[in-house]
């Protein structure tokens, strides 16, 4: 049973020329919130320049000859949306129980497979007032210092476990710099392509008031993650869409974050 599940599906792949099938629009599920450069605009619209993580995904998709569809949702909304299939598609930050409830490219052990995702750092900025030293392990200065975040941020619940005092309170990046200089919080955790990201901006905005650790608090991936039932009607092309990620998509994101960020905020 299982050689002839592979044959077919090879018999698929080779009718195709793997990707170029017929593909169902994906419905892609992204934040409703203005959280640049990564997305942009605000409400169930989207923006003309929609962010440099909705653009990724739509190069991802084209590379399979699939279209998207945009479905803006709030953060904690996402995740259901996907297990519901009211969306066909996300990028999120998955670990191995997330194989249960979605379609995520795997290694031959069957476990996530990290080649065919998009690498990220979280990192901290802090302020240079509390002359903190600059190799300190954010994990442990956190236990004891309060740690903010974006509100939806999927790191926040993984941290609160590991004793870390997290505040999400605040939507985004903007306004938690503000309360990290206003003493609010003790420290501000942003995901990024690449740890030095950031830094230009920040030296641009707050001048020397703000410092990044060097450590990071994390190095993690983000899986672009199906409903099953999308996967099952479209496996070639969600192949070619993971295949593409391993092969172009950590550099092509990186090229759009940079692009983005000389766009006005």
């Amino acid at each position: 049973m299982r050689t002839a599940r592979v044959l077919t599906f090879l018999a698929v792949l080779l009718a195709c020329g793997y990707a170029k099938c017929a593909c169902m629009p994906m419905k892609l599920g992204y934040v409703n919130l203005h959280r640049p450069p990564y997305f942009l605009g605000a409400g169930s619209a989207e923006a003309v320049n929609p962010g440099a993580t909705v653009q990724l995904i739509r190069d991802i998709a084209a590379s399979a000859g699939c279209t998207v569809v945009s479905v803006r949702l709030p953060p904690l909304r996402l995740r259901q949306a996907l297990s519901n299939a009211d969306i066909d598609a996300m990028l999120i930050d998955a670990n191995d129980s997330d194989l249960i409830h979605f379609a995520l490219p795997q290694s031959q052990s069957g476990e996530l497979d990290a080649k065919r995702a998009i690498p990220m750092y979280t990192v901290v900025f802090v302020r240079a007032a509390d002359t903190i030293a600059p190799d300190t392990d954010p994990n442990a200065y956190f236990i004891s210092h309060r740690l903010g975040m974006n509100n939806g941020a999927t790191l926040a619940e993984q941290l609160r476990k590991q004793g870390v005092k997290v505040d999400d309170g605040a939507q985004d990046g903007a306004r938690n710099l503000e309360k990290l200089v206003r003493g609010r919080i003790d420290g501000y955790a942003a995901t990024m392509v690449s740890p030095a990201q950031m830094d230009a901006f920040i030296a641009a905005t707050f001048g020397k008031q703000l410092v990044r650790l060097e450590t990071p608090l994390r190095v993690h991936h983000f899986w672009l993650a199906f409903n099953k039932r999308y996967y099952e009607g479209n496996r070639p092309q969600v192949e070619a869409m993971w295949a593409w990620i391993g092969a172009h998509g950590h550099v092509r994101f990186v090229n759009l974050v940079a692009q983005y960020q000389r766009l006005p905020r």
